[in-house]
């Protein structure tokens, strides 16, 4: 015949153990206080929140009004045609060369935990590089892009509040520059590559002109093919000249200054994010409340499961069934 535990006997068995529970409710309380008063350092937070725009510069067709001349290929008298996309089709080569990486919102945050960001940061504000090195460093900060806006916040953690001001600060000003230096160097790079394309052409334009002018007048077909050939070096380098002005312009207006704003540098904070010390000490409450209750039925149910204790309910059952 099973046995059954009414709620009065569990109550009965909660309270004969109330001691027990109240002192390991009370140790746990004091161990969680200790732990979050004096033991656990305090941890900071700072952010700073940049505004980020996708200036990339488009170094597509922008407008050329420069009609280059073909000859007919499928003529066999010379014939001219004029082609209005052929400077078109030229810029579109062009740009797929001088060509920028896009930068969006979620690029942006990418790139704020660059190592070289992180490192001119370390370096700047003279942190100890044992301590912060690189995977360290990165798990103080937290980047996130703010939904539907073109906003970054850039969040530190740190001990020291007006260190984790500054860190967020400085990290902020290293990445703007960071992004500047790259933009600046990409530029530098597609000016030279122009400039070594509109070389290239001025040495064909060089050689066209030479044989146009050793061309006889009196030959009018070749002649007019020579002098549509110079035309076409002549207005290619026109187009190239119009992407080489353009980029000499992006240089010049320094559009990654413009592309990154600090909205909102970082404030020294005066309360720490952690501990929790309240939610600490309830949640152990609760535990060693439960901890307590669990150490108490399992007394019980040891207490009770004993040999010894089996021996005298079978007496006791055998003495009933005597009587």
């Amino acid at each position: 015949m099973e046995e059954e535990i009414s709620l009065r006997e569990l109550l009965e068995i909660i309270w004969k153990g109330r001691k027990l529970i109240v002192s390991i409710t009370i140790i746990s309380v004091l161990i969680a206080g200790i732990l979050s008063f004096f033991v656990i350092k305090p941890t900071y937070e700072a952010s700073t929140t940049l505004s980020v725009s996708d200036v990339t510069p488009q170094t597509g067709f922008f407008g050329s009004n420069t009609t280059v001349v073909l000859p007919n290929q499928n003529t066999n008298d010379g014939s001219m045609i004029e082609s209005d996309t052929a400077d078109k089709d030229l810029s579109y080569l062009l740009s797929s060369i001088l060509k920028y990486q896009d930068m969006t919102v979620n690029t942006y945050k990418e790139e704020v935990k660059n190592p070289q960001v992180l490192l001119d940061t370390i370096k700047q504000l003279k942190l100890d590089p044992k301590k912060y090195t690189l995977d360290n460093f990165k798990n103080e900060i937290d980047v996130q892009a703010i939904d539907n806006t073109n906003l970054i916040t850039i969040t530190v953690k740190e001990s020291d509040p007006e260190l984790a001001a500054k860190i967020a600060d400085t990290i902020a000003s290293n990445f703007k520059s960071y992004i500047i230096s790259k933009n600046n160097r990409q530029t530098d790079k597609l000016i030279s590559t122009i400039e070594n394309l509109i070389n290239l052409q001025n040495t064909k334009i060089e050689s066209a002109t030479n044989e146009l002018n050793g061309t006889d007048p009196a030959d009018k077909i070749k002649y007019e093919q020579n002098q549509t050939k110079l035309n076409l070096l002549k207005n290619t380098r026109d187009i190239m000249m119009e992407k080489y002005n353009m980029l000499q312009l992006v240089k010049a207006s320094n559009l990654g200054e413009q592309g990154i704003l600090v909205t909102s540098k970082a404030i020294v904070p005066d309360k720490p994010v952690s501990p929790k010390k309240l939610l600490n000490i309830a949640i152990a409450f609760i535990l060693g409340l439960m901890l307590g209750v669990f150490i108490v039925f399992f007394m019980e149910y040891w207490k009770n499961t004993s040999p010894e204790a089996k021996s005298v309910k079978d007496l006791k059952n055998d003495n009933m069934i005597i009587s």
